[in-house]
């Protein structure tokens, strides 16, 4: 009978989608927009409105946060290392000193946002709307930015950030 209990908590853990998220925190988030510091890791925030929220220093590694408004939200120094924010609102957000790397940021929209002192290596930028974006100091090691929106960026100091060269008309 122990060893049924034992594999079925095993199985359920696999499976449990957001298990890595802390309910109290994912409580008060969503009642709120308050939660500094919470431990949200693998927590399933997919379309959720989060304008103006405040997730300071919290921690989102590979939660799903796909197509979420998050306009205008405090994230500063917080960790979303490998989250999918496919899709997101995150105009001028303030993301810096975030840890994105790893994170999917395919049609997202950063115009405006603050990615100061941010890690976004290896981060998938693809078609990603960045114009107006403070990139300075950022780390873009291994980051596609293929299509990107880089329009009046700032991004002195920008570590790996390769930006095309216009092709000279024949």
């Amino acid at each position: 009978m122990k060893s049924r209990i034992l594999a079925s908590s095993v199985l359920l853990l696999l499976f449990c989608s957001g298990c890595g998220a802390n309910s109290q925190h994912l409580r008060r988030l969503r009642v709120s927009k308050q939660c500094q510091g919470c431990s949200l890791e693998r927590a399933d925030l997919k379309s959720a409105v989060l304008a103006g929220a405040n997730l300071r220093g919290s921690h989102l590694n590979r939660a799903d946060i796909s197509g979420a408004n998050l306009f205008s939200a405090d994230l500063n120094h917080a960790s979303l290392a490998g989250a999918n924010l496919r899709g997101s609102d995150l105009r001028v957000a303030n993301l810096s000193g975030a840890n994105l790397s790893e994170t999917d940021l395919r049609g997202a929209d950063l115009s405006g946002a603050n990615l100061q002192n941010a890690n976004l290596s290896n981060a998938n930028l693809e078609n990603a709307d960045l114009s107006g974006a403070n990139l300075l100091n950022a780390q873009l090691i291994g980051a596609n930015i293929k299509g990107a929106n880089l329009a009046d960026i700032q991004s002195e100091g920008a570590i790996g950030l390769v930006m095309e060269e216009p092709k000279a008309s024949q």
